[in-house]
């Protein structure tokens, strides 16, 4: 058989965040998205505000995605992170409590797992050992005669892990 012009990387996966399913999402699955942090070197009086250079200063992870089980334990866990009058998975009774923690308190592993094999899916396994809310995200819960959707984003904190012979700071690892 003729391989194609193109080998496209596709399929989905399934996740658990504080080992409780997230569900079905929607066609879009898991978007997970960095966003470079850095220092702008762009004023000076030889070239005014003409970018000449940059200062590295960190990456940030997110993990977006739009569940199409409203009620299943990891999303309605999610929504009740910082606190609930019942249990967390089952209800959806979120409270005020815990106000001025520290996040990083409340974050569990979030596990993305491939559902076909290698190829066509690459990687196969993300694991963020401290996902937690995001920090300003919105979720929604659309009380009407539709299907209820989860939007949801996560922030994937960086940790310490060994990887090889390796001890780097990162955000998740691979398989």
């Amino acid at each position: 058989m003729a391989a194609g012009l193109v080998v496209p990387i596709s399929g989905p996966y399934t996740a658990v965040w504080n080992a409780r399913t997230l569900g079905t999402q929607n066609d879009d699955g898991y978007v997970l998205t960095g966003a470079y942090q850095g220092q702008e070197i762009n004023a000076s009086d030889a070239y005014g505000m003409t970018l000449v250079e940059a200062i590295y200063r960190g990456l940030n992870w997110r993990v977006r995605f739009r569940g199409l089980e409203w009620n299943k334990a990891g999303i309605l866990a999610a929504i009740n992170t910082f606190g609930s009058t019942g249990d967390t998975g089952t209800t959806f009774t979120p409270t005020l409590a815990n106000i001025g923690e520290r996040m990083s308190k409340y974050a569990q592993p979030l596990v993305l797992t491939a559902v076909l094999g290698n190829p066509p899916t690459i990687p196969q396994s993300l694991t963020a050992t401290n996902a937690i809310v995001a920090p300003q995200s919105n979720t929604e819960a659309m009380m009407t005669s539709k299907m209820r959707e989860a939007p949801f984003e996560m922030v994937l904190l960086p940790y310490l892990a060994t990887v090889g012979s390796l001890s780097p700071n990162l955000s998740f690892t691979t398989t």
